[in-house]
């Protein structure tokens, strides 16, 4: 069960930066679809198999301008659609 918290902590907040990062309005995100697009987005964090991925992209564009979800990234597209226009 530890292990599961755990991945499950590191994974919140990988989403929580990834969407800081991008531009993403975390409210908004949980008012889209009464809270369904927030709960598959977070499901789909969660069954990603790329942390080391997204923890390097998140270091190598720390303090930059807003970025365009990478490509490797199970949200990349539910991302970029919830930018504002």
């Amino acid at each position: 069960m530890t292990n599961f918290l755990s991945r499950m902590e590191l994974h919140s907040k990988l989403m929580g930066q990834m969407m800081e990062r991008c531009g993403v309005d975390a409210g908004q995100l949980a008012q889209d679809r009464l809270g369904a697009t927030l709960a598959a987005a977070a499901r789909a964090c969660m069954a990603c198999g790329r942390t080391d991925s997204c923890q390097r992209w998140l270091e190598a564009t720390d303090g930059g301008v807003e970025q365009i979800p990478p490509a490797f990234c199970p949200n990349a597209r539910r991302l970029a659609a919830q930018k504002p226009q």
